[in-house]
């Protein structure tokens, strides 16, 4: 018998990708939804609130202060739609492996209530069409499209 204990992959390799989580935001209504955006100051890319999980965090704790840190929204696990969670699993111009966990939710504030962190350089809301244009990721933009889907069956119902 073997009293090895089997070990997890490095993380960051594509079997033990480092985690992180978001949230998708929209306001307006189910059948015409704009969605927030954010372009990051670093590299000029545009995405959702998102980041990296800290130590012990789950996933839902590092979505909910990840849109905290980046919109100054505090959202609760009730704001989050019940239903929706996506996940992307990436590599970064040949960096560490990420998985990302995506919420989605409506915002509770004003388009221009935001206090954007010094992480992003602008922000922008959009409807689905302009925000599948600005998205510069194909993952992003199948998140996105997920999302506005899962908008147009709380339309119908």
């Amino acid at each position: 018998m073997n009293d090895a204990s089997p070990t997890l992959p490095a993380i960051g390799t594509a079997e033990n990708p480092v985690l992180a989580a978001g949230v998708v935001l929209w306001t307006g209504t189910p059948t015409e939804p704009r969605f927030l955006l954010l372009q990051n100051a670093r590299h000029g890319t545009w995405s959702f609130a998102k980041g990296h999980l800290e130590a012990g965090e789950s996933v839902l704790a590092g979505a909910l202060r990840e849109v905290e840190e980046e919109t100054g929204l505090c959202l609760t696990h009730d704001a989050l739609d019940s239903v929706f969670a996506d996940t992307s699993i990436y590599q970064p111009n040949d960096q560490d492996w990420k998985r990302v966990v995506y919420y989605l939710a409506r915002i509770p504030v004003a388009e221009g209530a935001l206090q954007v962190s010094k992480e992003h350089q602008a922000v922008t809301w959009l409807d689905k069409e302009r925000a599948v244009e600005q998205l510069g990721f194909s993952d992003l933009r199948r998140t996105l499209l997920r999302a506005a889907t899962r908008l147009c069956v709380l339309a119908e119902a």
